[in-house]
């Protein structure tokens, strides 16, 4: 595990896709003002990690953040039954084997430390960002990727298409793809970006750890421009 902030913490895995395509993936650990933890889109974990996240407190919540982030989910659950599982709306009739505990809302479900914000307008993903309040934390999931260092020629190739190769960049794909309802996408971002943080976790790429909210910005210049 790597240390990110204050009472967060980063899981490491990895997407392997057809072609040589390997993406990094990260689960994120934040520990609750009462102890318990929530854990941000789980990736594949061996005994010895699970014991190391074990020791930071107890499992609480699973959060799969969109519809192509719940891969895991289900064998997190299994690991850890007590713990409360969030997921988008629609993932419950396209994954009827997760026991879904509760849908994933705008607001604080989980008290002051952490607020979830819907990106609208793109139902194929439904997904959600979270901020970390006490250490201005903003976790995004396939809205904007970070990888610098892709592991693959293969993944080199992907990210270059995608326009995402070595810097912050949000995909292509929400043009093309996600973005039924630009406006809707476009003033979800909007709400994103107003608040308060700074540093960024995204679950595809590297931390930054400072100075992230203007970086971010600019990486959504383009979802930003579909209003005009």
């Amino acid at each position: 595990m790597e240390v990110i902030a204050e009472e967060v913490w980063g899981v490491p895995g990895a997407a392997h896709l057809p072609g040589g395509v390997v993406f990094p993936l990260r689960m994120t650990v934040i520990r609750l003002p009462d102890g318990g933890l929530w854990l941000h889109s789980p990736v594949a974990l061996d005994d010895t990690t699970a014991r190391a996240i074990e020791a930071l407190g107890p499992v609480r919540h699973l959060v799969a953040p969109s519809l192509l982030h719940d891969l895991h989910a289900g064998a997190a659950k299994a690991r850890w039954p007590a713990a409360r599982l969030h997921a988008p709306t629609a993932l419950r009739a396209r994954r009827p084997d997760l026991p879904i505990d509760e849908d994933l809302s705008d607001g604080s479900p989980w008290g002051d430390a952490i607020v979830a914000v819907a990106i609208r307008g793109a139902p194929k993903l439904d997904e959600f960002e979270f901020l970390h309040r006490p250490s201005r934390t903003l976790l995004v999931t396939d809205l904007a990727f970070h990888v610098l260092t892709p592991a693959t020629f293969a993944t080199k190739l992907v990210l270059c298409g995608v326009g995402c190769h070595g810097r912050l960049g949000s995909s292509r794909a929400w043009r093309w793809v996600f973005a039924e309802d630009r406006a809707a996408v476009a003033a979800s971002v909007e709400r994103l970006l107003a608040l308060d943080f700074d540093r960024l976790v995204p679950a595809h790429g590297d931390v930054i750890a400072s100075g992230a909210a203007p970086a971010l910005r600019q990486a959504l210049s383009q979802p930003l421009s579909w209003r005009r």
